[in-house]
């Protein structure tokens, strides 16, 4: 994501959530979440426009800043498994 991308999520986290952290350490929530699900799906996801990965990215910062992530994932497990089948390119390996 760039910077602008980054600046949208953080903007609808700090309306929907009221976070008391820095900008600084929503951003990093932002990118530790990107990564993971991104790497869980296989793709690199446009949050633009994949709204459902969207929502599943703004939940994880969510549940990051209250340190349940291992909830989370347990509760998401089913959107992580729709985004991989989504984005599944198959291989000749």
């Amino acid at each position: 994501m760039n910077d602008t991308q980054i600046e949208d999520i953080l903007r609808e986290i700090r309306n929907e959530q009221h976070p008391l952290e820095d900008d600084e350490t929503i951003i990093g929530y932002i990118k530790k979440g990107e990564y993971d699900i991104n790497d869980s799906s296989g793709a690199k996801i446009n949050y633009e426009i994949d709204l459902k990965a969207r929502s599943l990215l703004i939940d994880y910062v969510l549940y990051s800043r209250y340190k349940r992530l291992s909830e989370f994932r347990q509760l998401n497990a089913g959107e992580y498994a729709e985004l991989q089948a989504k984005y599944y390119k198959p291989t000749n390996i």
